[in-house]
């Protein structure tokens, strides 16, 4: 079983670094002591505590103590025609996707995480046709083995955001369209996290599929290291007005679906009520 990515203390970090909101300023907003809001920041779950200094970071609190007690984890999930790889770098996993049409065995990969060779076997194996590689951003994780996988396919093109050029990319805008086969793919400009950040979002499987990067993880979000609030924005913009039952295939821990993530991601208390 593949991890959570970030938990109560990792949400709560990131909320407070997005909105550049000190232990001192978040103790004297909510009222909690200095030493209790520090003791959450490693790991503790006080419901109290977390239950009074949630509406100051704008999160949900429900959903903050259930990451607390690590009582959720997404459903799995099974669709043909996607996979999914999760390999070490450095102390963390990261995971990259290969998707096909089964109808004619046309595919796309995204991202090449640490190590590329399980996917790389994935293709032949299933006799598939890798024409593409599109990458949701450039951080060096999620790119780590695009020369391995580039040699292997010689053939083989890559995509990338007109914001974070790379050497040997091609460059692509928002909203750019493509096919796998017969699959349409709509790519959508989920930045914050990084400056090109991009959702790729896959119709024609049996459910769709959003390959998010960073953008989104199973109960969370990636740290806002560009742009916390645009990171939010374009979140929800782009990826929370699909479908509920879309699949969520992120940068780091397990797959979700939008349906999850509506009620159990703490940074996005205003789709609790529905």
């Amino acid at each position: 079983m593949i991890s959570i990515e970030d938990f109560l203390e990792d949400i709560v970090g990131k909320a407070m670094r997005g909105q550049r909101i000190s232990v001192q300023d978040l103790a004297t907003k909510s009222g909690i002591s200095s030493s209790s809001i520090a003791e959450l920041l490693e790991g503790r779950v006080d419901e109290e505590t977390i239950t009074s200094i949630a509406p100051h970071l704008n999160l949900d609190s429900k959903s903050l103590i259930i990451s607390g007690r690590k009582s959720w984890y997404p459903e799995p999930v099974n669709v043909q025609g996607l996979e999914m790889y999760n390999t070490k770098w450095s102390d963390m996993y990261v995971n990259s996707y290969l998707v096909w049409d089964r109808s004619n065995r046309t595919a796309v990969a995204f991202d090449t995480g640490a190590d590329s060779q399980q996917l790389i076997d994935t293709v032949h194996s299933n006799n598939l046709n890798l024409e593409s590689i599109y990458l949701t951003h450039t951080h060096t994780d999620h790119i780590a083995d695009l020369a391995r996988l580039k040699s292997s396919f010689p053939s083989i093109r890559v995509y990338v955001s007109e914001k974070e050029p790379i050497k040997e990319a091609e460059l692509i805008e928002d909203g750019h369209n493509f096919s796998i086969g017969n699959l349409s793919v709509n790519s959508r400009l989920t930045w914050g996290h990084s400056k090109g950040g991009l959702t790729y979002v896959i119709n024609g499987l049996e459910r769709p599929v959003a390959i998010v990067g960073d953008a989104l993880f199973a109960g969370s979000m990636g740290g806002g290291v560009v742009s916390y609030m645009d990171a939010l924005k374009t979140n929800r913009k782009y990826i929370f007005t699909l479908p509920d039952h879309t699949v969520i295939c992120p940068g780091h821990g397990p797959m979700s679906s939008i349906g999850e993530e509506k009620k159990n991601n703490p940074f996005y208390p205003e789709f609790k009520n529905n």
